[in-house]
């Protein structure tokens, strides 16, 4: 196991306050797997596009976060629903830090039966020596390789150990 860099217990403080709202306020995971054919596959990437489609609670946009490859300081944080975006588009919601010091990105398997998705966090290029201890719940979107039809939709278990 590897010790908690910079910003490591800053993120765990983050996240722990960002969970115990999500927890009090989420209602289900969102699972409605769209329409589409099926076929195979497998694939781990970080691709995915930033997206803004207006929230059905108050008309406000969401604006997700561009998926970076430049973070230090990685951890894998389970993301706490998704939604389907379009049939080959997945929106993931996740708790974070404020966007000045916390980026994001996925790791994504799919095939016949299922699509996995981790969602990871880390610190981002010139972020704060001292970063806010605020949380927030993000969203990024992840684009598969076939139609999202109706395969399960699961956690990828990825180790923080494995995260480059």
């Amino acid at each position: 196991m590897r010790p908690i860099s910079r910003g490591g217990y800053r993120l765990v403080a983050v996240l722990a306050g960002v969970a115990l709202l999500t927890a009090a306020g989420a209602g289900c995971a969102r699972q409605d797997p769209g329409g589409g054919d099926e076929s195979g596959g497998s694939e781990v990437s970080g691709s995915s596009t930033a997206h803004s489609a207006p929230t059905q609670d108050t008309g406000d946009a969401v604006v997700d976060d561009e998926p970076r490859d430049d973070l230090t300081g990685q951890q894998v944080v389970e993301w706490t629903d998704y939604e389907v975006v379009s049939e080959r588009e997945l929106r993931f919601h996740f708790p974070t830090g404020t966007p000045d010091c916390y980026g994001s990105r996925t790791a994504v398997e799919e095939d016949d039966s299922g699509i996995r998705v981790a969602t990871i966090v880390g610190l981002v290029p010139g972020a704060p020596e001292n970063c806010a201890l605020v949380g927030r719940t993000a969203s990024i979107v992840v684009t598969t390789e076939t139609p999202v039809g109706d395969r399960t939709v699961e956690h990828l278990e990825v180790a923080d150990e494995d995260l480059p």
